[in-house]
């Protein structure tokens, strides 16, 4: 069929109303992708609000201090992967040194005493070793004698 010029007896199956219906389908595939897109962003930039002048900023939990710490870390060290963190608990994925595999290891921070305990299914790699002594200098400038 050949396409015609859209007249007003144009009904539901001629061409021009199937290329109506495609064009409003695309227009609405592409608001949502929009939409999407702005969500990711929003999502990825932390969802943050922005603090307008004389507002205080809210204040973080130690909980949530340690997290940003543990993450800023090991956002330094590419053999080391942050799984999840809970509290003041934080598991870990370390790359072996050939990295074909990944081993697992835990930090963990004793808020009374200020001391960070570590270990992974190793016995303790020099790579968990040097993430610990810079988690400890980074919790040493936070809070000097624990939280």
């Amino acid at each position: 069929m050949t396409d015609q010029p859209h007249t007003p007896e144009d009904g539901e199956d001629t061409p021009t109303a199937w290329r109506r219906a495609t064009n409003v389908a695309k227009k609405l595939a592409l608001g949502a992708l929009v939409i999407g897109a702005f969500a990711l962003l929003a999502r990825h930039s932390g969802g943050q609000p922005i603090a307008t002048d004389g507002a205080p900023e809210p204040e973080r939990s130690p909980e949530a201090e340690f997290a940003a710490i543990v993450r800023k870390v090991a956002a330094g060290r590419s053999d080391i992967k942050v799984v999840s963190i809970n509290g003041f608990f934080a598991e870990l994925g370390i790359r072996s040194r050939s990295g074909r595999s990944h081993g697992q290891a835990h930090v963990y921070y004793d808020v009374e005493t200020g001391r960070l305990g570590a270990g992974d299914m190793y016995g303790g790699t020099a790579r968990l070793r040097g993430f610990v002594r810079e988690l400890e200098e980074r919790l040493a400038e936070m809070w000097p004698v624990g939280v």
